[in-house]
């Protein structure tokens, strides 16, 4: 690497790499959770339609890798953390919750320094300096 690259920059860039492949695994691994857990089809499209495609929202502005939807989905992500963290109590599925909470918790921290380190590498490093590099003050 070169030495003239924004320290910043670079590992906003690896949060940001962290973030969107735990994300899309969260993504992936969702439906098939909802399917494990309920024997009612209604129940099934019941919970992908409030549990799982929320989540579908964010995808878009997570791959362009847009600093302000990595801010929002730290709380869309927690609509996958509860319905997994409801789980976890379950023995046959213990495993699948664990994996998906601690995902959810992963892709907190990696999107908040993401947006942080982002931030950062930009000269950015207080609240009022944000709004003014917006135009809002």
């Amino acid at each position: 690497m070169s030495n003239d690259l924004n320290p910043h920059l670079v590992s906003a860039s690896r949060y940001r790499l962290i973030g969107l492949a735990v994300y899309m695994v969260i993504v992936i691994m969702m439906p098939f959770f909802i399917l494990k857990n309920h024997q009612s089809q209604a129940l099934v499209y019941f919970s992908l339609a409030i549990w799982w495609a929320p989540l579908l929202i964010a995808v878009p502005g997570l791959f362009k890798g847009k600093t302000y939807t990595y801010g929002w989905t730290g709380f869309i992500i927690l609509l996958p953390f509860f319905y997994a963290f409801f789980y976890i109590i379950e023995p046959d599925k213990f495993q699948w919750s664990l994996i998906i909470t601690i995902l959810c918790v992963v892709y907190f921290f990696a999107s908040v320094l993401y947006v942080k380190k982002n931030a950062l590498g930009h000269g950015i490093k207080t609240n009022k300096e944000a709004k003014k590099a917006k135009g809002l003050e």
